[in-house]
């Protein structure tokens, strides 16, 4: 294989690796707005509230995780892992 080829496929890994975390934090976002909106509905009970705030925090925690796997995952795309293991 020559240079090019695993340049150009380690810049897919990665441009594939930043694309799903992306996603997820949009989702996470998208979820943690949602629950924080249920927390305005007027007259709600106290542990409906508390509920719905913890599991906005909750997505917004799952965050960071995730950006943890990147940085995982982009240290395993720069040693060549893959391509030493597409060998055998």
């Amino acid at each position: 294989m020559t240079p090019v080829n695993i340049e150009e496929r380690r810049r897919r890994r990665r441009r594939s690796a930043i694309l799903g975390v992306a996603l997820f934090t949009l989702l996470q976002l998208a979820c943690a707005a949602c629950f924080g909106a249920l927390c305005f509905i007027p007259d709600l009970p106290r542990w409906l509230f508390v509920l719905f705030l913890s599991l906005a925090v909750f997505c917004l925690l799952l965050i960071l995780p995730a950006l943890l796997v990147l940085k995982k995952r982009f240290e395993e795309i720069q040693g060549g892992e893959e391509d030493a293991a597409a060998q055998y």
